[in-house]
């Protein structure tokens, strides 16, 4: 599971405000006008989830007690907020067992809401419904949040699954060890997306290990973490295909992707990384960290360092990189078909000073040639997914203002 080390003292803080924000969300329920919602209680409206959603009627609310839950095939009701007892993943777990896929949204507003839970178990293999083993969204655009998603199984989309029409909004989320036998280990889109502060760890699939991007979408990453995820062929973070990618302030470490993009691969698709980490990425011989064809995509103000393969591979055009700083990749940095980018729009190749990579930690040095007053280059932004925010001598945090990257749900409702 990747944490930032940083955030861990926010713990009771941050469960103080769970705690706060559903008191506050039932004392809004019992001054609401009776007639405009309820709120369904499990087991104490029905023994079941499924049981309880089917009774449940748009703007209700089903409240799951803690425990495990062993429940598959269950349809959401679109407009019903489903929430866990704390709102934390670690008080509800739901089981498939391998039986079949866990939810099904069909004609889902972005009224319906799924909120702190663990789903696990999940299969989608069937003939015709081999998608999303956790979650299927079809026509649907739901609110997902504090959830984890782990060992979950289909051809496409081990945890979730997303069709043209639809276009959910998760956040704070983790992905972890779910399996694509064909696209997305953790996440196969065809419509559009929104991914805040998610986590993509240990997801395997042939293409697209934590996501598969597909034809027509539109994806946007803001504040995730991609670790430990692999890909057969390529594209072991995700892979991008005929689409719209738009990451920033993302770590990418330790992915493997087969023979392309331990990192990206792309085809065919207009992508922005701005003020992202790459750590550490790896492939086979032939492979590479980011692998692109077709449009010629834009890397800004990010840290692509300590690969353990080369950097670029290319259809045709050089990407364009701008105020990035490549450093410590065995095959060299500003290199081969790099080399005229090397020495301008503001690149550099110096250590980035991360403060404790091995533990997760990508904040810099207060020294590091990544920030404002230290860069060579005249560069006046930090570059990478942190600024400073190492630990100094009399073990006081320097700065715990810069961004968080990926999943950062309370520790002990895990």
């Amino acid at each position: 599971m990747f944490f930032n080390v940083l955030h861990l003292g926010k713990i009771n803080l941050k469960r103080g405000r769970s705690i706060l924000l559903l008191a506050s969300l039932l004392l809004l329920l019992i001054q609401a006008p009776a007639g405009l919602s309820k709120t369904l209680a499990v087991p104490g409206s029905s023994p079941t989830i499924k049981g309880a959603l089917i009774i449940a009627q748009p703007g209700d609310i089903v409240l799951v007690s803690c425990g495990t839950y062993f429940e598959h095939d269950i349809a959401m009701k679109p407009g019903v907020a489903l929430w866990s007892g704390t709102l934390q993943p670690g008080c509800v777990t739901i089981d498939a067992r391998g039986k079949g896929q866990i939810f099904k949204f069909t004609d889902a507003d972005t009224n319906t809401a799924l909120v702190g839970f663990t789903l696990t178990g999940g299969l989608a293999q069937a003939s015709g419904a081999d998608q999303g083993g956790a979650i299927v969204c079809i026509n649907s655009s739901p609110r997902i949040s504090n959830c984890v998603f782990m060992e979950n199984t289909a051809n496409h989309g081990g945890a979730i699954f997303i069709d043209q029409s639809s276009s959910p909004v998760l956040a704070n989320c983790l992905f972890e060890k779910n399996e694509g036998w064909r696209q997305g280990g953790g996440v196969h889109c065809q419509g559009a997306a929104v991914f805040r502060q998610c986590a993509f760890s240990s997801n395997i699939a042939l293409v697209g290990g934590g996501l598969h991007v597909d034809k027509g979408s539109t994806v946007y990453l803001a504040s995730c973490s991609f670790r430990d995820n692999s890909a057969g062929n390529s594209g072991g973070g995700l892979h991008v295909q005929n689409a719209q990618c738009a990451i920033t302030n993302t770590i990418f470490s330790d992915n493997w992707g087969g023979i392309g993009g331990s990192v990206l691969s792309s085809q065919d698709s207009d992508i922005k990384i701005k003020r992202s980490t790459l750590y550490r990425n790896s492939s086979d011989t032939e492979g590479c960290v980011l692998a692109f064809t077709g449009q010629i995509p834009q890397l800004m103000d990010s840290i692509l360092a300590f690969s353990e393969t080369n950097i670029l591979r290319v259809g045709s055009d050089i990407p364009d990189f701008q105020g990035c700083n490549l450093f410590g990749n065995s095959n060299g940095d500003w290199v081969a078909n790099l080399r005229s980018m090397g020495e301008k729009n503001h690149n550099i190749s110096l250590d980035p000073q991360f403060c404790a990579p091995e533990y997760g930690n990508f904040s810099l040095q207060s020294t590091s040639a990544c920030l404002p007053g230290n860069n060579p280059s005249g560069n006046r932004k930090i570059v990478g997914a942190f600024g400073p925010g190492c630990v100094s001598g009399d073990g006081q945090t320097l700065n715990t203002s810069s961004p968080t990257s990926g999943f950062q749900a309370v520790k002990a409702g895990m």
